[in-house]
């Protein structure tokens, strides 16, 4: 299962009740974070995510409003006294900033951080998880991530394990997480052969900053979620294509064209007051559309459907 929590909803600057643009994706004890909004910190302590845990940093681009959190995330961390590595991944100039602040913490970080200047294509695997960066429109260099998890094995079937004299136990938490195992016999027993076919993968888009692209297009095809800022309503189509943002009129149309289970609406513009019209304009076009919000929570691969829990 993948747990996302959204860190920060807003767009340019916070306000009350909503943080600067961040959200965490949880899963086997890993813990990847995209952007890393201002005081992105207070917010993973109020969401209660572990920070000693394995843990990347996904940046997009290299605007302010995406970058702010991360010397206070550094700091919170070395404070804590974290030793596992931290993998930070992102555009041209982060290696030089993410230097820059470590720099500013007393004996530098307590564990090795590493900054990877990505292009597209697959930047990480983890597991059964994939992440894969595709360039979009904003300003400047900007990247959005599709994020990929497959399980290893399909269901465990019990009765399957017991004919082939499996013990309970240790072997078949094994066999269920893909593993094969030996039997005291001599005998091999592969997951294939005690579980059911694999389940679809689980897919999640991330936009980031961007106008409508097709690179976009083609990440979001099938995803049970995409993440996708909506700065403006289409009465401001004019600015948001200036400025290198999206509608949410636009965002929902390329959910339709891309058929996503559940869009999620983010990074829209304090102008905008609680969103209820950005999330009207999108939901005329795509109804299966919510608006993030802070700590919200969203749940994929238990149901068919995402769950939605509100904070």
């Amino acid at each position: 299962m993948l747990r996302v929590v959204f860190l920060g909803t807003g767009g340019s600057m916070p306000t009350e009740g909503r943080n600067l643009p961040a959200f965490a994706a949880e899963f086997n004890g890993w813990v990847l974070l995209f952007d890393s909004g201002e005081d992105i910190q207070r917010q993973i302590g109020r969401a209660g995510i572990g920070l000693n845990k394995r843990m990347c940093v996904f940046i997009t681009h290299m605007h302010a409003d995406h970058i702010l959190g991360l010397p206070g995330l550094l700091l919170r961390l070395s404070l804590l006294g974290r030793i596992r590595p931290l993998r930070i991944f992102g555009p041209e100039g982060l290696i030089e900033y993410v230097k820059m602040n470590q720099e500013t913490i007393n004996l530098g970080t307590t564990f090795e951080a590493t900054v990877q200047t990505i292009k597209t294509g697959l930047i990480f695997s983890a597991e059964d998880l994939s992440v894969n960066a595709f360039e979009v429109d904003h300003r400047g260099t900007a990247f959005g991530y599709r994020m990929t998890y497959q399980r290893p094995t399909g269901k465990f079937l019990p009765e399957r394990a017991l004919n082939l004299g499996v013990p309970r136990g240790p072997l078949w938490k094994a066999l269920a997480s893909g593993d094969s195992v030996t039997l005291d016999d001599g005998r091999l027993v592969t997951p294939e052969e005690v579980t059911g076919p694999k389940p679809r993968p689980l897919t999640l888009v991330y936009s980031g900053d961007t106008r409508p692209c097709q690179a976009l297009r083609d990440a979001a095809a099938g995803s049970d979620l995409m993440i996708c800022e909506a700065m403006y309503t289409s009465d401001e189509a004019g600015i948001a294509h200036e400025r290198g943002h999206m509608t949410a009129e636009s965002a929902a149309q390329i959910a339709l064209e891309a058929d996503v289970r559940l869009l999620a609406l983010t990074h829209y513009s304090p102008r905008y007051g609680d969103g209820s019209v950005i999330l009207a304009e999108a939901s005329a076009i795509f109804p299966r559309t919510i608006l993030a919000r802070d700590l919200m929570r969203i749940e994929l691969g238990n149901t068919d459907e995402p769950v939605v829990l509100e904070h």
